[in-house]
């Protein structure tokens, strides 16, 4: 639950720090500045653009004495609800985890348009670029990185943009070719977008989660369940329609706008502008899902057991390139201590790694999908001397939409205190190496800030064949390294305290991470990289892990539009010349000009 301290510190020390006329002339402009505009300046700005403005009221305020900030919510039902990502998506001023906006309801004067025409954002957009106003773009809430959140800004909600329209034989830009396109809002979630495309016997690819924003996951690459198939989502994108922030709107595609059509696929989540529609390439519904895993852990606490549970690990991630390449998608998971007894119902907590795989091809058979699962679990018995405990998941077939159809209450992410790191591996790292230092590897990206509570980490199988062979023209911006990597890694050995000030709390996070988990990445990996979306914002190497050598010419990109530097995100292009204090909610240069 969002505590009430967080606004209170966040004001006084805002009311303290702004008192400086030189260090607020070098900020975005805060309400305790001469030139915020007036009461009757916002007026006349919701009057201009058709009474489209809200000022945030956030709906935990009715769990305070006197709701301070009137929300019309009752406090048990924002309570019971407060895990669940779709109610933050409904909820203008809210995001999914309230770290990023200091664990406190958001603060007066963060001002949303939160419906209208691409003409009224635009307009307002521009009358807060022109007043040193910080801009925030929010479409859902997801958001592991607080990209979508920011103390006095206009905050530009894209929820109502929910439009979809299926169009046969829509021709390509610069092409003499046609496609069938799904023209997406850039307010609607997967569900919808999903729900939509299942109509029109088609699918499209993009996130696993029914609740996740189209914008947020397309804009920074996008992976999901058809990538190793067809591509990230950002590849399946053939235009776009932008309002920048001096208030231009765009169409963006092959042969106008080529360069902002380059950025915002694949390096532009809040970055460049508003993306109020998407032209999707939809694709064939597979025939079928057949899905089916194992799990194993440790057959002892000996210290054989614990050493054989490493090389079955090592035996299985080096196997994944081979796999994926017969069309094997899905997750592992890994975990120790604690928290492989949560995650697999241990009666007490084992040395070494249990994984467990979850694996699901399409266009498939049961029997193929037994025999791979009765080869691996035979290669890793192998591997581990059979000194770990093994079960294999049944395969299973069933349709596509049966396995995919949208659970839109499912989702109970939210409110989470976390941070993670990640990597994006290939061949070379999982394959191209000796066996010991795999598990070497292995074992030290399993680390945990507190030891007996072990780690997490997740292995996303996107990428493979789908990313690899993508056209040129389709590729975009994305992290280059997504053409070769196979695993998408997270790691969440790191401990964030909740109930600590953020910014400490983040600030203590982030050093852990810097000091023991990015280091493994650069010996291990240091040509690959990470996935923006779910990475860690704090790396001191995050141009590179994010951006690879698309960074310079993505500089350009977004000195052309938006030359005020209006939009700001946390590692986010030229972020470096910015300081954001989650405290003061002030954004000022770092390097005063």
């Amino acid at each position: 639950m969002v505590t009430m301290h967080g606004l209170i510190a966040h004001v006084l020390s805002a009311a303290a720090i702004a008192s400086s006329s030189v260090l607020a002339a070098n900020c975005k402009i805060s309400p305790f500045d001469a030139s915020w505009p007036s009461v009757d300046e916002w007026a006349a700005l919701n009057n201009s653009i058709g009474g489209s403005l809200i000022r945030s009221t956030p709906a935990a305020s009715s769990c305070y004495p006197d709701n301070p900030f009137g929300s019309s919510f009752n406090c048990t039902a924002v309570k019971s609800h407060w895990s669940y990502a779709a109610n933050h998506s409904a909820w203008p001023e809210s995001i999914d985890y309230s770290i990023w906006n200091n664990n406190s309801c958001v603060p007066p004067r963060c001002i949303r348009v939160h419906k209208g025409s691409e003409d009224q954002i635009a307009k307002a957009m521009a009358w807060a670029s022109d007043r040193n106003l910080r801009i925030v773009i929010k479409s859902t809430g997801h958001d592991l990185s607080g990209r979508s959140t920011g103390a006095y800004s206009l905050s530009i909600w894209t929820h109502n943009f929910k439009h979809t329209q299926y169009q046969q034989g829509w021709n390509i830009p610069g092409s003499n070719d046609t496609a069938d396109v799904l023209i997406c809002g850039g307010g609607n979630n997967w569900g919808t977008v999903y729900t939509a495309a299942h109509k029109v016997g088609k699918t499209v690819v993009g996130g696993e989660d029914a609740t996740v924003g189209i914008g947020g996951l397309v804009l920074n690459g996008g992976h999901g369940l058809l990538s190793s198939s067809h591509g990230l989502a950002s590849d399946s994108v053939y235009q776009v329609k932008v309002v920048t922030p001096d208030g231009r709107i765009i169409v963006a595609n092959d042969v106008q706008n080529q360069d902002l059509f380059w950025a915002v696929r694949g390096a532009g989540g809040g970055q460049f502008g508003v993306v109020t529609e998407f032209v999707l390439q939809t694709h064939p519904v597979p025939k079928n899902v057949v899905t089916g895993g194992l799990t194993f852990y440790p057959r002892s606490k000996s210290t054989i057991s614990k050493d054989a549970s490493w090389f079955a690990f090592a035996e299985v991630a080096s196997s994944l390139p081979d796999l994926m390449d017969q069309g094997i998608t899905g997750t592992l998971m890994a975990v120790t201590g604690e928290t492989a007894v949560s995650y697999l119902g241990l009666s007490e907590a084992l040395p070494g790694a249990s994984v467990m795989l979850s694996f699901l091809v399409y266009n498939s058979t049961v029997q193929n999908m037994n025999g791979t699962l009765q080869e691996l679990a035979a290669n890793i018995t192998r591997a581990s001397h059979n000194q770990v405990n093994l079960t294999l998941t049944s395969p299973e077939a069933q349709s596509y939409w049966s396995y995919t159809k949208p659970d839109f209450s499912a989702s109970q992410s939210a409110g989470a205190t976390s941070l993670l790191s990640s990597r994006l591996l290939g061949r070379n790292e999982l394959c191209n190496l000796p066996r010991s230092d795999l598990v070497s590897y292995l074992q030290q990206i399993s680390a945990a800030q507190v030891p007996e509570s072990g780690t997490l980490l997740v292995w996303g199988l996107q990428g493979g064949k789908g990313p690899a062979s993508t056209t040129d023209i389709r590729r975009g911006s994305v992290l280059p390294a997504w053409r070769t990597a196979y695993a998408h890694v997270m790691s969440y050995g790191g401990t964030v305290n909740a109930t600590a000030d953020p910014s400490e709390a983040l600030a203590v996070g982030a050093k852990w991470y810097e000091t023991v988990m990015e280091p493994v990445w650069r010996v291990w990996a240091p040509h690959t990289g990470s996935y923006m979306n779910e990475g860690n914002p704090f790396s001191s190497t995050w141009k590179h892990d994010f951006y690879g050598k698309n960074y310079r010419r993505l500089q350009g990109v977004k000195q052309k539009y938006d030359p005020s530097e209006s939009i700001f995100v946390w590692s986010g292009i030229g972020s470096d010349h910015w300081q954001y204090d989650l405290q003061s909610g002030l954004l000022c240069r770092v390097h005063p000009q």
